[in-house]
Order: structure tokens, then sequence, then C-alpha cells
């Protein structure tokens, strides 16, 4: 070990105390990376895997019935790998012990008890065998959550008819890897759950013999996806084909690679925030350090060492720190990493999900921390290299003191002898202040980001399950009826307003871009459904033409007063040449709204309810559930406050875990910048504090010189930390929306209360620790050293 290494290693014990704060700023973003990048990997190489182990299909469509002989037909599509037919149908199970209403969606196996794509898992048990019309295999998130094992029996009204159904295995499917109810925002395994059941079994129970309402198939290599589609529609129109899709618009993919997109966008924003506060510290604390050490360098310089040789040693000092954070952020990064993947594991079902970290994530979160510290560094490192020996050894210029803005300011504003100094000792380090000021104020950005995100899910909560449905009960039909099951309904006991809605799939063109989706409309005058905008205006239906939302004109490229072609996917098929009479910005899908007279005229069916809202007597709440399972027309029932218990409980589990660990990052800001702001205001001002105290100043008053300019610093990183966090909030809500979702943007006051005292109390914290310094100064030691 040379000279200049045992010089560094004091140093750094010497410093420990600036060292490790600076670390805890970098090992937040290695953790921050470390924690996003080894989740974002260990799903998507876990999905991945599993769609590939299982046949997970590249296209998927539904149609009412077609015949078996329809799948190779759709095989011999140029492009087709395979195709495979199945049934899947919706159903009510009935648990005698419970009112509430719990759906499943049965899919069929063959009668081997498998199928070549989106194939079984099985956890526990076996598959269905042929001739056992009552054995199913059932969805694990399901059985775990409802109680259920194998041999355990459930009745199920399947296409209005009632079945007893017998658990003989319990799996997974790639296809459902989220799984959620039509309507649903979230997975809800207690109400609902997937089944699957032998082929001739599920052909009997819904009259489809020989018959099929789903085909998924995959693609050769090179194939392309919207040729392949577009072949496809034209085969099954007349099977009332409901349109086509891929990967990309299949419910449970879509929720999944919305998670990943999501943790993309976190790699992207939270790191370069606790990068970019390391460089100005790690360039003010070696800064600081090479201008105390100027003799000593000039020594060792005349000794022999070269201007790169002790340039060197001051990047290793950087170096140092990030190899320092490097292990805390990982060993962090790791710790989080695992708990979030715990989470996961509660929304999407995978047969197994490790949180698994490549060694190349650890290699780029050194890469980051190493590159962060080097680059602060360089700024002192070349005043070490170009230091001339003569001159470093003679001691550095007086500081040259002269009116400036802070000393007319002191006098305008009547401060005392201290206030001078504060404002004084400011002033001549303006760059220095600047950037305590930043790291500070980026601090509290960071943090009311993350906390606005809980405001975006409480404004949500208020649009959709409080404004926008008003309903106690969503009641689904088989199929789309006339008004005379709305009248039965009225007539139930307990039932106060009974209201119709629809949603017709259809697929909507305007140029070269065509998405597929639903055109809703409720009827005029309805109260038990709104449309609220993202502004919390209640829209009205338009009288004719379309409404479409936001996220939907923006990938057609449509604007309002323009005109789209619709095409129905079902019934009739019709098509029209509508115009967008209005875009509604919503947090919500990607939607379509048109008023009851347009969307009849589209379906020419006859049939304008094809669900049914519900406000009911809470007191009648048991008996119409009960009634409600036992009507064959009725597919599903959905609770709305059901629906939005579960949706603040994840909003608990996940929102409030995320904002636990960045509420620990933005201190970590906090804390580093403060406590090097301190220790080096503390090194440059003891010889000065010493001499107050001898000239007879008390030592609150002496503190209060060191104290008072941090908190200075600190009030005015106050509003530029409420516009930085203003805009980084902009920014990350606008990288988290997606097709699926759209946080809206509704910081609360209490967003910026919170942010505040959360990062003043750091900071008052770190402060006072490096204050009681200044209360126990050794005068004599202090006066005699040298400056």
């Amino acid at each position: 070990m040379t000279a200049l290494d045992r010089k560094l290693l004091r140093d750094l014990w010497r410093m420990r105390g600036q060292v490790f704060a600076i670390a805890l700023v970098l090992a937040a973003a290695t953790a921050t990376f470390v924690l996003s990048m080894g989740v974002h990997r260990s799903l998507t190489e876990t999905r991945d895997a599993y769609y590939a182990r299982n046949a997970f299909a590249d296209v998927f469509a539904e149609m009412t019935r077609a015949p078996r002989g329809v799948v190779q037909r759709a095989a011999a599509i140029p492009g087709v790998r395979r195709a495979e037919g199945s049934i899947r149908q919706y159903a009510t199970l009935d648990f005698p012990d419970r009112v509430e209403p719990v759906r499943a969606l049965i899919n069929s196996v063959n009668e081997h008890g498998r199928t070549h794509l989106n194939r079984l898992t099985l956890r526990q048990g076996r598959l269905p065998e042929a001739g056992h019309a009552g054995e199913a295999v059932v969805d694990e998130a399901f059985a775990k959550a409802n109680g259920l094992g194998i041999g355990d029996g459930v009745d199920a009204l399947i296409y209005g008819r009632k079945q007893p159904l017998r658990i003989v295995g319990i799996g997974l499917a790639p296809d459902y890897i989220y799984a959620i109810a039509p309507g649903d925002l979230i997975p809800d395994d207690r109400r609902f759950g997937i089944f699957w059941m032998g082929e001739k079994a599920l052909e009997a129970a819904t009259d489809r013999t020989e018959a099929i309402n789903a085909l998924s198939v995959t693609l050769e290599r090179g194939a392309r996806q919207a040729d392949v589609i577009r072949k496809l529609d034209a085969l099954l129109a007349p099977y009332g084909g409901s349109g086509a899709y891929g990967r990309a618009d299949h419910l449970s993919h879509a929720f999944l690679d919305n998670e990943l997109m999501q943790l993309d966008a976190l790699t992207q924003v939270i790191p370069p925030i606790f990068l970019l506060v390391a460089i100005f510290l790690v360039y003010i604390v070696l800064g600081r350090m090479i201008r105390t050490e100027r003799t000593q360098i000039g020594l060792i310089k005349a000794f022999g060492y070269s201007g790169w040789a002790i340039g060197w040693h001051y990047m290793k000092f950087a170096l140092a720190i990030a190899v320092l954070a490097t292990v805390l952020g990982a060993v962090a990064g790791v710790w989080m990493g695992r708990g979030m993947t715990r989470l996961y594991t509660e929304y999407y079902h995978f047969p197994f999900l490790y949180y698994h970290i490549s060694p190349g994530v650890f290699a780029g979160a050194a890469a980051l921390s190493v590159g962060a510290a080097a680059l602060g560094a360089l700024g002192g490192m070349q005043e070490a290299v170009r230091l001339n020996p003569a001159v470093a050894m003679t001691p550095p210029p007086p500081p040259v003191y002269r009116g400036g803005w802070g000393e007319r300011l002191g006098r305008k504003a009547g401060f005392s002898a201290i206030g001078h100094m504060i404002v004084r000792h400011i002033a001549r380090w303006p760059g220095r202040s600047a950037i305590t000021v930043t790291g500070v104020a980026l601090s509290m950005g960071l943090l009311f980001a993350t906390m606005q995100f809980v405001d975006a899910s409480r404004t949500m909560i208020d649009s959709w399950f409080l404004r926008s449905q008003r309903q106690d009960l969503t009641i689904t039909f088989i199929e789309p009826r006339n008004e005379a099951v709305l009248h039965a309904l009225a007539q139930m006991p307990g039932v106060l307003r009974v209201e119709p809605t629809r949603a017709v799939a259809a697929k909507i063109s305007h140029g070269n871009r065509t998405e597929r989706g639903a055109i809703e409309s409720a009827p005029e005058g309805a109260v038990l459904t709104a449309r609220i905008d993202g502004d919390g205006q209640e829209i009205d239906l338009p009288p004719a033409g379309l409404m479409l939302s936001r996220q939907l004109a923006d990938k057609l490229g449509v604007k309002t007063g323009e005109r789209v072609t619709v095409e129905m996917l079902g019934g009739r098929r019709t098509r029209a040449f509508l115009p967008v009479v209005r875009i509604i910005d919503e947090f919500i899908g990607k939607r379509a709204y048109a008023a009851d007279a347009t969307l009849q005229a589209l379906a020419r069916d006859g049939a304008p309810a094809g669900a049914a809202l519900l406000r009911i007597d809470p007191a009648a709440r048991d008996r119409i559930l009960a009634k409600l399972k036992t009507m064959p027309v009725v597919l599903g029932v959905t609770e709305r406050d059901a629906a939005l218990r579960k949706f603040e409980q994840m909003i608990d589990e996940n929102i409030f875990t995320m904002l636990g660990f960045y509420v620990s990052f933005a201190s970590a800001i906090a804390v580093g910048v403060v406590y090097n702001s301190a220790r080096i205001l503390f090194s440059e001002r003891a010889h000065e504090l010493a001499t107050l105290r001898v000239l007879g100043y008390h030592r609150t008053e002496v503190g209060m010189v060191l104290l008072g300019e941090l908190a200075l610093l600190v009030v005015l990183a106050v509003p530029v930390g409420c516009v930085a966090g203003y805009w980084l909030a902009q920014m990350m809500t606008a990288m988290f929306g997606s097709d699926l979702f759209r946080l809206p943007f509704a910081p609360s006051r209490a967003s910026y209360g919170y942010s505040i005292l959360i990062v003043l109390a750091a900071a008052t914290a770190t402060a006072l620790i490096v204050g009681r310094r200044v209360l126990q100064l050794d005068m004599v030691r202090v006066l005699k050293a040298r400056e």
C-alpha cells in the first residue's frame, strides 16, 4: 500500500459522516435501479418462459357459434402455424353459505384433458377424464380464496341450467395470468374464477355439439399479424365473429404489459434525480477537501508525485464512495424487489415467479454509481492536477469582502449582526448555496410526485366509483334482452330503480388506423350512470354521432368534427359513417359512446338491454342477490361497493408500500445534502465561530450562525421544490398512463404539506446533529489551528 493509499483510508475514515451521506444518496439511485430493473426482468423472463412452455397463442377470436371444421380452415390461412378451437362460457356459481354473486369463466379441454395452445399447468390433482361430465379443474387463486380443494363440489348455472361440478385438479394457464371479470378494474379472486371442463361435457352444457365459440392461433415466424387477423375476420364473420385481436389487446397480457411499462418508466425517472444530486455533492465535498489540503498537495508534489497520481488519488476517494453506495443500494434493492414481487403474486398468477437479478443489473447499477461519482470528482481532480507546488504551499489569499446585495438586503431588513453573517456567507458562495437549495428542492419534488399518486387514486375512485357509477348492482345478461326483463327486475321487492345499458363490440376506423372496442350507450335521462371527464364535469351523450375518449381518439388520430367508419362485430355487422361529436378526457380504457337511439340503429336487434343497473334498498340486498342467482338469463352480478373495497385494498397494499420506499429515498437526499452542507459550513467557519465565543456571544447565538444559514437555504428550497414537484408529477403521471389507465393529475394541498413537513423534519434532524459540534466547540484548539 502506497503512502497515498494510506492517506486515502485515513481521509475516508476522517470524513466518514460525509462519505456515508453521499453514499446514501447514490445508494438510493442504485436501489431504485436494482428494484425496477430486477422486477422488470424477472417478470419479463418469467412471462416469456411461461408463454413458450405453455404455447400461449398469438391471435384470439370469439364468435357466437361456429362448426369445428372452421379450425382446419383457420389453420390453412397463410402464416398460421396452429389453430385450436374451444368453448368459453360464463357461469354463476352457487355457494350456499354466501349470498354475494360469484362468477366463473369455464373453458373446454379436449377429451384427453389437454390443449395444444394455452396449455394448463396442473398444481394439484389431475385433468378431467372422458365420460365424467362434472369434472373440472379450477384456477389456483380462486381455489385458495374460496377454500376449495380436490374432491370439493360446487353448483354452477351454465347456459341457464344448473350443473354440479366436482373439482379434480387445481391449475393455471397463460391466458389468465391476470384474471379479471368483465366490467371490473382489478381481480377479485373470491368473486371470479377460471374453470376448465372436458370438451364433450361443456358442449352438452351449452348446446354446442361439435361447435366452438373461441379460436386461438399461433403464427409462423415472420408472418404479418394484421394479414392473419383480416382473413380470420372474413372467415368468422358468418358465425357471429366479434373480431380477431392480437396479444397486445388480450386483457391478461395487456395488464401485465402495462405493469412492465410502468416499471420501465420508474427506471427512467427516479435514478437520474439521485445521480444528479450525488454529482453535485461529490463536487462540493472534494472541492472543499482539496482547498483545505493545498499545503499537503504541494508537499506531495515536491516529493516527486506527479499531478496525475494526485488526481487519481482524489478520484479513488470518489470511487470508494461509489463502491459503498453500490453495496448498500444492491442490498436495499434486492430486499425491496422481493417485497414487490410478493405483491405481484397476489394479482399475477404464474406457476413460478422468482425474483432473480442477473449480474448485468448489478453491473449497470455499479456503472451508474461510479459514473456519477467520477463525474462529480472531475472538477476537483483537475484542480489538484493543475495546482503548482510553490503556489500550493503558500496560504490562500484571504477573501475580500465588499458591499453587495447581501449587505444592502441586511440593512434594509434590519438584520442583526448574526443575520448579516448568514446572508454574507450565502452571497459569498452562491453556487454552493444553489446546489444545497436544488438538492433539498429535488428531494421534496420527488416526495410530492410520489405522494401525488395517492391523490390520483382517490380522484379516480371518486370519478369512477362514486360519480360515474351510481348503481348498487350491475346485472349482466347472457345475451341482449328487451324491455320485459327490466320490468321483471323492477317488480322484485327492494329494487328502487332499474336502467338498461349496453355495450356492442365494434371496429372503428379512421384513415389507415383501426381500433377494436365497444360502443356504450345509456337511455336518455339515465341517473344511475354518467360520463365524468377529467375536470370532474358530467358530460351528456350526444343526440347523434359518437363521443370518444381521449385515448381512443389519439389512437385513431381523429379530431372533433371528423368522421369515422364503424363496423359492428356481431349481429347484422352493419357499417356506418359517423361524425365524432365530442372527445372526452377519461381515466379508464379506450371508450366510445353513443345515444341509445344511435346504438339501436347500428345493432338493429330490438334488444336495448345488454345489462341492467339497479339501485336497491340495502335491507333487501341478500334477498335480491339470492333471487338473481336463480334467474337463467343472468350471466353475472357486480356489486359496486365490493369492487370499491377491492380497489381501495389494492391502493393500501401497493401504493402505500411504494410510498414508504420513496419517503425513505427522498429523506436520503435531504439528509445527504443538508449533512454535507452543514459539515462544510462548520469546517469553513469553525475559526469564526470560536472567535465569536471569545468575543462573548452565547453558544446558542453562535449555533444560530450555522443553523440559521442552513434553515434559510432549506426555506428557500420549499417554493423551488413545490414547482419542481409539480412538473415532475406531471411528467410521471404522463409516463405511467396507458391504454388501460390514465392517472389524473389532481394534487391536494395535503400532499404539498406532507412533502414539506417530511423534508423539513429530515433536514432539521440532520442539521441538529452537526449543530451539536458547535455547542461542543474547543475554542483553544480551533483558534490555534491555521486557517
